[in-house]
C-alpha cells in the first residue's frame, strides 16, 4: 500500500484503541463497584493493545520517511500485517464491554439523523432505530423483526464520536433499494448481459453495494467517502478499492464536491491498487465507465429531495469550519458576512448623514450550521491532522520522565485527551445548532 493511504488506515486503528480506553473510562465507576478485578483486567488489555502497537514503532516510523529512493512512497513491508491482529483483539474487547454495561446513545445522534434522512421518504419507511453493537456484528437485529422500522447498528466505540455516526444511513439506503422502482430498474439495467460481458465480475450483491454507497454519499458527502474507505479495510472488503472507491470519487466530482484531501486520498488509493493489481483474479470487476456512473448518480439525484442532497455549498461551509476544531471554537454557526467585510461597510458609511448602526449589525447575524456540515468539517480536519497525531503517538515523550519509560503512554494519553475534547466540541456544536435553528424557525 501507498504511505499516505496507510497512514490514514493506521491512524484509524490507533483511534479505535484510544476510543476503547475512553469508553472504558466511561464505564469505570459502574465496573469498579461491581467487578473491580474485571475492570483492572480490561485496563490491562488496553495497556497491552497500546504496547503491542508501539512495539512496532521503528517500522511504523518508516511511514514518515519520505526518501527519494525508488518506491519511497510505498509503505514498508510488514505494516499491513499489524491491522488484522490488533483489529480482531479490539472486536473481542468491544463485544465484551457492550455485554457488561448498558450504554445509551448520545441525544445528538438523533439530531444528526434528523438532519440527514429526508422526511418525505422516511415517513413511508418508518421510524429510525439505532442499536449499539460490536463492530464484529453487522446486524444485531434484523429489520424483519420490527416491521415499519429502519434499523441500524452503531459500533459501541463510536458512541460518543459524531464522525463515526456516518454509517447510520445504511438502513435507509437498504430500504430504498428494496422499495423504489427507479433503483430496481437501474439495478436490472446494470446487470444486463451486455454490461456483464464488459464487467464479468459484476454480481447482484456488488451492484446493490454500489447503489447503497452512492445513496449514502449523496446524503453525507466527503465524510461518507472517508468513512467507507476505512470500514472497507477493517471489514476486508477487497472489492472496495478496485471497484467502489473509483465510483464514489467520481460521484463527488459529479456533484462538484472537491477538496485537496479527497484528491490526495484518491491518488493514494490508486497507487495502492496498482501495487496489488498483478495478484487480482480476471473475474474481479473493473471500474464502471463514467457514463454508467453518471446515470447512477442522476437517478439518485432525482429520487432524493434537493434539500436532502449534500451540495457544494455545504462542503464550502464545512471547509470554512475546519480550522475551528484546532482552535477549540464551536462549529454551530457563522455570521452571514465576514467580520472584515462588516468593518469595511461600517467605515465607509459611518460618516453618512443617514448612517444607521443596524445595517452593519444585521450583517453580523449568524446562521446555524447543519450536523452534516459539522461532521464533514470534522472529517476533513481528521484526515489532514491524522498523520500528525499518529506521529505524536509514536514519538511523544513525557518531559517529566527522564528514563523514557512513560514515553509510550504519553503519546496515547495526549491524543486521547484531544479526541475526547473534539467529540465533546462536535456534539455540543450539533446541539447548539439545533437550538439556534429552532429559535429561528419557531419549530
Amino acid at each position: 500500500m501507498q504511505k499516505t493511504f496507510l497512514k490514514f488506515i493506521v491512524f484509524e486503528l490507533v483511534e479505535r484503541i484510544v476510543r476503547y480506553r475512553l469508553l472504558l473510562n466511561e464505564c469505570a465507576d459502574t465496573l469498579q463497584s461491581g467487578a473491580p478485578q474485571l475492570l483492572h483486567s480490561l485496563y490491562r488489555e488496553a495497556d497491552v493493545l497500546e504496547g503491542e502497537f508501539l512495539s512496532h514503532k521503528t517500522l511504523l516510523n518508516k511511514l514518515f520517511n519520505e526518501s527519494g529512493a525508488p518506491g519511497g512512497k510505498q509503505a514498508p513491508t510488514g505494516v499491513e500485517g499489524l491491522l488484522p491482529s490488533l483489529g480482531q483483539r479490539l472486536n473481542e474487547l468491544e463485544r465484551l464491554l457492550i455485554r457488561m454495561k448498558p450504554l445509551d446513545l448520545e441525544p445528538e445522534t438523533l439530531l444528526f439523523l434528523k438532519d440527514i434522512l429526508p422526511q418525505d421518504l422516511t415517513r413511508e419507511a418508518g421510524e429510525q432505530s439505532v442499536f449499539l453493537s460490536s463492530s464484529a456484528i453487522e446486524d444485531s437485529l434484523s429489520p424483519t423483526l420490527l416491521p415499519g422500522v429502519l434499523i441500524d447498528t452503531l459500533p459501541v466505540l463510536q458512541k460518543n464520536n459524531p464522525l463515526g455516526w456516518v454509517g447510520l444511513t445504511n438502513g435507509f439506503s437498504r430500504y430504498l433499494l428494496g422499495n423504489v422502482s427507479s433503483l430496481e430498474a437501474l439495478k436490472i439495467d446494470l446487470l444486463k448481459t451486455e454490461k456483464k460481458r464488459v464487467h464479468p465480475g459484476l454480481t447482484d450483491a456488488l451492484v446493490e453495494n454500489l447503489l447503497r454507497h452512492a445513496i449514502n454519499l449523496s446524503l453525507l458527502g466527503p465524510a461518507y467517502y472517508f468513512h467507507a474507505l476505512s470500514e472497507a479495510v477493517f471489514t476486508h472488503d477487497e472489492s472496495f478499492l478496485h471497484f467502489l472507491e473509483p465510483a464514489l470519487f467520481f460521484g463527488m466530482n459529479h456533484q462538484n464536491l472537491t477538496h485537496k484531501s479527497l484528491v490526495i486520498m484518491h491518488e493514494a488509493c490508486e497507487r495502492s491498487k496498482n501495487s496489488t493489481e498483478k495478484g487480482r483474479a480476471e473475474t474481479e470487476p473493473s471500474p464502471l465507465g463514467e457514463d454508467v456512473l453518471a446515470s447512477i448518480f442522476r437517478v439518485i439525484e432525482k429520487l432524493l429531495p434537493a434539500k436532502a442532497l449534500f451540495q457544494e455549498k455545504h462542503l464550502e461551509r464545512a471547509i470554512q469550519l475546519q480550522d475551528r476544531l484546532s482552535q477549540g471554537v464551536m462549529l454551530s454557526s457563522s455570521p452571514l458576512y465576514p467580520v472584515g467585510e462588516v468593518a469595511e461597510v461600517l467605515e465607509s458609511t459611518r460618516s453618512n448623514h443617514d448612517f444607521s448602526i443596524y445595517a452593519p449589525l444585521a450583517m453580523l447575524t449568524e446562521y446555524p450550521h447543519t450536523p452534516r456540515e459539522i461532521v464533514n468539517a470534522g472529517w476533513l480536519h481528521k484526515v489532514e491532522r491524522g498523520p500528525v497525531w499518529l506521529y505524536t503517538i509514536l514519538n511523544e515523550a513525557d518531559p517529566t520522565d527522564l528514563s523514557g519509560f512513560k514515553a509510550e503512554a504519553s503519546g496515547f494519553k495526549k491524543v486521547s485527551e484531544l479526541l475526547g475534547y473534539q467529540d465533546h466540541l462536535l456534539r455540543k456544536s450539533i446541539e447548539v445548532s439545533e437550538v439556534h435553528r429552532a429559535l429561528l424557525c419557531g419549530v
